[in-house]
């Protein structure tokens, strides 16, 4: 009976004890905590959320999947009251799309795409013009070992055909950077994924 006794007190204590102890992070990150922006970039259209918001386009590759086509649009948005997006400064796409962004040597996907005073934008594009940057992007001046594989130049691995298996779709990956109103502020958007059906 002592024995079962001296056990349980035992127990007691060191659970007393770990409920006694609270480590306090203060200002910064706890272990699990989530790291939130202090201006959130949303994509507003979504139809999936799979870790990264996910649009969808429509293949027509009848004639082959060098000729393939479809369109999609991205609309990204900030909160109201956190101003207003001036414009959309860079689009990058691929596996290194964010140091893509952030290299003056890397082709920009499309031309500034300029906003309309609101918190909202829209970004429109099709697999014509993802070629097009695949080859601006293949030929650029872009080194470094963050994106080269054996002294050669990265290009999109991105295939532009769907995946028959829809457990595993192909997607391409694309990075925003966006101005905001004040003109100093500029944010790098999550990921965007533009799933092929």
């Amino acid at each position: 009976m002592k024995n079962i006794a001296f056990k349980l007190f035992a127990l007691l204590l060191l659970a007393g004890s770990f409920a006694a102890c609270k480590k306090d992070y203060g200002n910064h990150l706890a272990p699990l905590q989530d790291s939130l922006a202090a201006i959130p970039v949303t994509v507003t259209n979504q139809e999936y959320f799979e870790r990264f918001p996910v649009v969808t386009t429509k293949v027509d590759s009848t004639k082959g999947p060098t000729v393939s086509t479809g369109t999609f649009s991205i609309v990204l948005s900030i909160p109201a009251d956190k101003g207003t997006i001036k414009e959309i400064t860079k689009v990058a796409m691929g596996n290194s799309g964010v140091a893509y962004l952030q290299d003056q040597n890397a082709p920009n996907y499309s031309a500034v795409i300029t906003g309309n005073g609101s918190n909202s934008i829209t970004f429109n594009s099709d697999l014509t013009t993802v070629r097009d940057y695949s080859k601006r992007l293949a030929s650029s001046p872009v080194k470094g070992t963050a994106y080269t594989f054996t002294g050669q130049t990265k290009r999109l691995s991105q295939t532009l055909t769907p995946n028959p298996n829809p457990q595993t779709p192909n997607q391409l990956r694309f990075f925003f950077l966006l101005t905001l109103g004040d003109n100093t502020t500029q944010l790098i958007s999550t990921e965007v994924d533009v799933r092929l059906l």
